[in-house]
């Protein structure tokens, strides 16, 4: 399986060659979580009439797994942790973190937001931005 942030998701949709060809190169089951699926819905809203369903099924083939509260808890333990090494993560990117560990996937990004020293050690994040 492959554990996609709302990132590539974007760079997907938006048919941005080398994410495109990197992730089909891993194949399917993609998954996410139910944040990503917001933050890439959230991105395209704004006229008041947005077919948010429509914006949606446009990335139908992504299964979305929803937080609950053992990935709370886990997202809880893992900013205690990057706090105690002086950094701290955003809590939406923290809670997508955590899910993608709950699935023991790669979690697969394009920009950032997870490059920290302490979350690469406890899981596996490549971003594809930096692949070369």
């Amino acid at each position: 399986m492959t554990f996609l942030d709302s990132s590539v998701i974007i760079d997907m949709l938006a048919g941005v060659p080398d994410i495109v060809e990197a992730v089909e190169e891993r194949g399917q089951p993609y998954l996410t979580s139910s944040l990503c699926v917001f933050e890439v819905v959230d991105g395209r809203v704004g006229s008041g009439e947005t077919d948010v369903v429509g914006v949606r099924q446009q990335f139908g083939g992504v299964r979305a797994l929803d937080l609950n509260e053992q990935i709370a808890l886990e997202a809880a333990r893992m900013q205690d942790k990057l706090m105690d090494d002086g950094e701290r993560m955003a809590v939406r990117d923290l809670l997508i973190a955590a899910t993608a560990r709950s699935t023991g996937d790669e979690l697969i990004v394009s920009d950032s937001d997870f490059e920290t020293g302490f979350l690469t050690e406890m899981m596996d994040v490549t971003n594809l931005r930096r692949a070369d």
